[in-house]
């Protein structure tokens, strides 16, 4: 191929659909839309009758591109019902439709609404309402999250009331996949608003509402104290039980649902001190109904693995900057814990561990409205502000297997290097489980080009580094941690091309 040619493929690529196959993996790119700016929102929903969908929101406009395999656009349908004032959506995929539940404002009532989405991207019947609610004139309009079971046949619906209180009404509201009411409910939880924090809500397959109630001596100490709380989908009042905690902090804690095993499953780093370093994971399972003791469990993380992780930190502080970003339940009670090496530095300043978890921009531990599972797209959120410019970090990858007695089996250390200046949209990285093994994805620079990487973990702890996803042009680069496994060996995530915002699918063989 001359250079003349090669230069036209170029300048067409941002009106053409790109296929790249490399040693395995199958990467088609969508035309960029040049109504999908930088700036919009968006949110994967999934594979539908061999389509793929995707919502996106550019200020008061909302509609659902949808794709064929080969990620050409088939059709572009705006959901023009959504008022102007729609505050939030949520979103559960069907392999047939989608659940859209969303909120707007209208005069001093928000409205919580429902409506399925086709495979098509059409509603296939007109918005239900959900719910409402009356505020005052300064009132906070963000009211309503939504959650659902792991087989999706639970949507739950709830708000919180009283942000800042000691005594919060939960109002939680019961939805099967049609969006049929099963059963809605108000109570009462007392909390300190200068010392808890609730948090993590998970819905189990029998209708069990679960979140974790954390308590700290003073804001930016670790956890002295936490509390497991369920509630039963039919059943008043919600039942609290203590964790067991001897003599351990906890730093942020994680709470997943193992619907296998009927149990929930919380998690977190644990310290020595309110403010020590990490020494260690903290784990413990109680069965949904309550009847059982709790048994913590710690694991204290030894030389070699610290020698894995640290990279350029302190032995002792090595994992300082790592936080839980995945829990994968295993089929015989234990789980697969992945955690990454995150900070930042200002002009040489850098945030250590309880800025980031208490005193940062990205987190109000009090605000409890619109609570959502799920990732969303936007800059870093130093870009458009006056203050100073801020470096990302996202390094080193960290893997652990435990049992369902609460002993690690295995551990390891995925080695990564990455930065970014006012942003992190390019770094961390995303899994997709082949069953087999597991992929970690993440882009990894080379002169100054992002390249997609893939290393794979075995059942027994085994990294396979497998060779970089080379793009045929390198105009795209994939915001990877922000993509979504749609199906069995297949991810869809978005990317940046110029100025615009486009999606691109990968296929594992």
């Amino acid at each position: 191929m001359n250079i003349l040619l090669k230069r036209m493929l170029l300048s067409l690529s941002a009106f053409m659909l790109i296929t790249v196959v490399s040693h395995g993996q199958k990467v088609a790119y969508a035309e960029p839309d040049r109504e999908d700016f930088r700036q919009m929102q968006f949110e994967i929903l999934g594979k539908m009758k061999g389509n793929f969908l995707v919502y996106k929101n550019y200020r008061s406009r909302h509609y659902v591109t949808v794709y064929d395999n080969e990620m050409k656009e088939v059709s572009k349908e705006e959901l023009d019902f959504m008022p102007d004032r729609t505050i939030n959506e949520d979103f559960v995929s069907y392999p047939d439709y989608s659940l859209l539940v969303y909120q707007y404002q209208k005069r001093g009532i928000i409205y919580c609404m429902g409506v399925k989405i086709g495979p098509d991207g059409k509603k296939m019947a007109d918005p239900v309402q959900l719910d409402t609610t009356q505020i005052g004139i300064f009132g906070d309009n963000k009211i309503y999250s939504t959650v659902a079971s792991e087989d999706k046949q639970k949507i739950l619906v709830f708000k919180i009331k009283g942000k800042n209180k000691e005594h919060l009404t939960i109002t939680t509201l019961f939805f099967d996949p049609q969006l049929q009411l099963l059963n809605k409910s108000r109570w009462n939880y007392t909390v300190d608003e200068r010392e808890d924090l609730i948090n993590d809500f998970a819905v189990s397959n029998n209708g069990d509402f679960a979140f974790t109630h954390s308590h700290r001596s003073q804001v930016r100490d670790n956890v002295a104290r936490c509390w497991l709380v369920i509630k039963k989908m039919n059943d008043d009042p919600p039942k609290a039980t203590e964790l067991p905690l001897k003599d351990i902090y906890l730093d942020e804690v994680r709470l997943k649902v193992d619907n296998y095993n009927k149990r929930f499953l919380v998690t977190s780093f644990y310290t020595k001190g309110k403010r020590g370093n990490i020494e260690g994971l903290y784990s413990a399972a109680a069965d949904w109904e309550l009847t059982a003791p709790i048994t913590g469990n710690t694991i204290e993380f030894g030389d070699d693995l610290r020698k894995q992780a640290k990279g350029d930190a302190n032995y002792r502080m090595a994992f300082n900057d790592y936080f839980i970003k995945h829990i994968i339940i295993k089929g015989d009670g234990g789980f697969l814990l992945t955690s990454e090496s995150n900070y930042t530095t200002t002009r040489g300043s850098t945030w250590n561990r309880w800025d980031y978890m208490w005193g940062n921009p990205f987190i109000s531990p009090y605000d409890y409205y619109a609570w959502s599972p799920w990732n969303n797209w936007g800059w870093g959120w130093n870009r458009f502000s006056g203050m100073q410019s801020v470096r990302y970090y996202a390094d080193n990858i960290m893997v652990i297997s435990v049992d369902n007695k609460g002993k690690m089996q295995w551990s390891n250390v995925i080695n990564k290097s990455q930065f970014d200046d006012d942003t992190d949209n390019l770094l961390s990285y995303q899994i997709i489980n082949l069953g087999g093994e597991i992929n970690f994805l993440f882009n990894e620079w080379q002169r100054r080009t992002p390249i997609l990487m893939a290393q794979s973990v075995s059942p027994d702890g085994k990294v396979n580094r497998m060779p970089p996803l080379k793009s045929m042009d390198r105009g795209y680069d994939l915001l990877i941690r922000l993509g979504k496994q749609v199906s069995a060996k297949q991810l869809i995530t978005p990317c940046i091309y110029r100025n615009y915002i486009t999606f691109a699918k990968i296929d594992f063989s």
